[in-house]
């Protein structure tokens, strides 16, 4: 039997977002797309609708909702075929609306001060372990299971945040979390449950200057480092326990003209940490593994860049 209708989610930050219904197969009967709230979420979400409409539906491509979300959250989509057998593709978006887009009224504001920030590891056998920025949990010269992470940060200032999660290991299918912010903890605690792969994301009005470099190790596996935004590590099938991390967030702000930037060589570095590559022991770090993302079914859900960098 053909079904007549298809659930999709669709997980978003704190922000103002715009869903579009951009196009259908069947653009004579296109289908019918309803969006409701997680029941953990509803408290966090407010949809914006005309006067008059009272329920947030996109009858064909075209329609839009405005979307307020004040904590992260998430939303189902539903779309009905219009009669028996009929199409049910659809490509749906999101795009983050802002008064900001290019983070202009960050620049006028000072560096954000990393010192008290402290990244949370519950390591097998050894416990709850506390490293700064640029240093190992677990790692190369001691790789040791990591079973949660969290981030603890004294006096993180009010336009930066910083969110991650987490999937979980262990027997059976591998099992993510939700977002957390600094403060939460992702995992669990002696239960000999891996971590398999983790997440990180900065967000907030200064968070466009600044993206994380996340170094990893998976059992088994080379190390890996990733940077930008949000990074994902994991290993090569998704099931290697992560056994080494180390984080570091640095600004991507245009020097100013008392600093000028450091000449470039041919490979694009600066000399500076060419000669710190060349000089430093032990082999160079392999070149940083691209997270891979996939869809599956004919409703396909898109991200606008912005929307993705929260």
């Amino acid at each position: 039997m053909t079904s007549t209708s298809l659930q999709k989610s669709l997980d978003l930050q704190k922000g103002l977002f715009l869903i579009r219904y951009d196009s259908a197969e069947d653009t004579a009967q296109p289908p019918k797309v309803t969006l409701s709230l997680d029941p953990q979420s509803a408290r966090n979400v407010e949809f914006l609708l005309p006067p008059e409409v009272e329920e947030p539906v996109l009858w064909s491509p075209g329609a839009n909702v405005v979307v307020r979300v004040t904590a992260p959250a998430r939303l189902h989509l539903e779309l009905s075929a219009r009669s028996a057998g009929g199409s049910l593709g659809a490509r749906i978006q999101s795009a983050a609306l802002s008064t900001d887009p290019l983070g202009l009224a960050a620049l006028d504001e000072p560096p954000v001060d990393f010192s008290g920030l402290r990244l949370l590891g519950h390591l097998a056998g050894r416990g709850d372990t506390l490293v700064g920025l640029g240093e190992w949990l677990g790692g190369p010269m001691a790789p040791t299971r990591i079973e949660g992470v969290g981030i603890d940060w004294a006096g993180r200032p009010h336009n930066f945040g910083l969110r991650h999660a987490v999937r979980l290991g262990g027997p059976g299918e591998p099992r993510a979390t939700e977002f957390v912010e600094a403060g939460g903890y992702s995992g669990s605690r002696g239960r000999a449950l891996p971590l398999t792969a983790a997440t990180f994301e900065v967000f907030g009005a200064a968070a466009q200057h600044y993206e994380i470099t996340a170094d990893a190790i998976f059992l088994g596996s080379p190390q890996m480092k990733v940077t930008g935004q949000r990074v994902v590590v994991s290993g090569p099938t998704g099931r290697e326990p992560l056994v080494g991390l180390r984080l570091q967030i640095v600004s991507t702000k245009a020097p100013s003209l008392s600093q000028p930037a450091l000449p470039r060589t041919a490979s694009g570095k600066s000399r500076s940490s060419a000669a710190k590559a060349a000089s430093g022991p032990g082999a160079a770090e392999p070149p940083a593994k691209e997270p891979i993302r996939s869809g599956s079914g004919r409703v396909r859900v898109f991200r606008s860049r912005a929307a993705a960098k929260g």
